[in-house]
């Protein structure tokens, strides 16, 4: 598993803003529960000295210190406690400093290890533009349905568009229960709502789940990050986050705004991608002839030793209508 420096500098920035948040809230938390009830102090109080009571005659020479008496104190401190705040209407660990994750208490480490909720960041902000989208929940394989899918047989295919987007959805399935960072590529191409982004999210969702890296983004919108940073307008640095991934997904390819700029990010990026052997999963609505027209037959060269899909049916977004 591998993430760039960027993505660790951003998971341990998000860690830190949720400890700071946890630990302010539950200071302010605390500080309106003593102005109500400064009881709190004193049965705190009471709870610290049992505690310091132990550990003073620890080695104290011949001195015994009755242990189940002290706990008793301890307990009897800790119910006075729950009864306060029980009393007062609040929940039971109202009191409690509120971390996300009970594991590590949102320093990123258990164990000494880096915690599952840290690898997860790390996995989510590796997705790209869709770290916050609704889309990366909704699409998995489970969700793929398949009765928009027409079950008339093609006569010229020889088998319906249902049986063969079937069959297209078991396949990416298995591709990616068994994916590893050598696995092969892919190109997804077809007329617009039938299905290609959908299956290339259920692609990332299980990857990511096995704790591979992945960047997923939009042609048009990686082009935009992509110009701001060569012209110094952002910081980030996108070609480094997209060379520490274990899986390379390029949506939408032919929708950016057509510059030479453009074109020749596109086919740096994929040539990039097929040198290093990282796989990558190239989404397009448009059709070969279209793409050479538009990129170039060096692009056409690349994308011709990767296993094309095609999908076939009518567009689900209008069905659904």
């Amino acid at each position: 598993m591998k993430f760039s420096e960027i993505i660790y500098m951003k998971a341990e920035n998000e860690l830190r803003d949720r400890k700071e948040q946890a630990e302010r809230l539950a200071a302010l938390r605390r500080k309106e529960f003593i102005a109500k009830y400064p009881q709190l102090i004193d049965i705190e109080n009471e709870m610290k000295n049992a505690a310091l009571e132990v550990i003073s005659n620890v080695g104290a020479g011949n001195k015994k210190v009755d242990v189940s008496k002290v706990a008793k104190k301890n307990l009897q401190a800790q119910e006075k406690r729950r009864e306060l705040i029980k009393k007062a209407g609040y929940p039971e660990d109202y009191l409690e400093i509120p971390y996300s994750c009970k594991l590590c208490n949102d320093s990123g480490i258990y164990n000494g290890k880096l915690c599952s909720c840290h690898i997860a960041l790390l996995q989510q902000l590796s997705v790209g533009e869709l770290s916050c989208s609704s889309m990366l929940s909704k699409s998995t394989f489970d969700t793929f349905e398949l009765k928009y899918y027409s079950d008339i047989k093609d006569r010229e295919l020889g088998f319906s568009y249902r049986d063969i987007m079937r069959g297209t959805c078991e396949m990416l399935k298995d591709y990616a229960e068994n994916f590893t960072p050598h696995s092969n590529s892919f190109f997804f191409t077809g007329g617009t709502g039938l299905g290609k982004t959908h299956l290339a999210l259920a692609v990332l969702n299980k990857v990511t789940q096995k704790g591979y890296s992945v960047y997923y983004a939009s042609a048009g919108n990686l082009i935009k990050q992509l110009e701001k940073e060569r012209f110094g307008r952002s910081a980030d640095n996108v070609e480094e986050e997209i060379e520490k991934s274990d899986l390379f997904i390029l949506d939408d390819l032919g929708a950016e705004f057509q510059t030479p700029f453009a074109s020749a990010t596109i086919n740096e990026l994929v040539n990039n991608s097929v040198i290093m052997g990282r796989p990558l999963i190239i989404i397009s609505n448009l059709s070969n002839k279209e793409l050479e027209d538009r990129y170039g037959q060096r692009l056409i060269s690349r994308i011709s030793g990767f296993e094309i899909i095609e999908f076939y049916g009518e567009d689900i977004r209008q069905l659904k209508k």
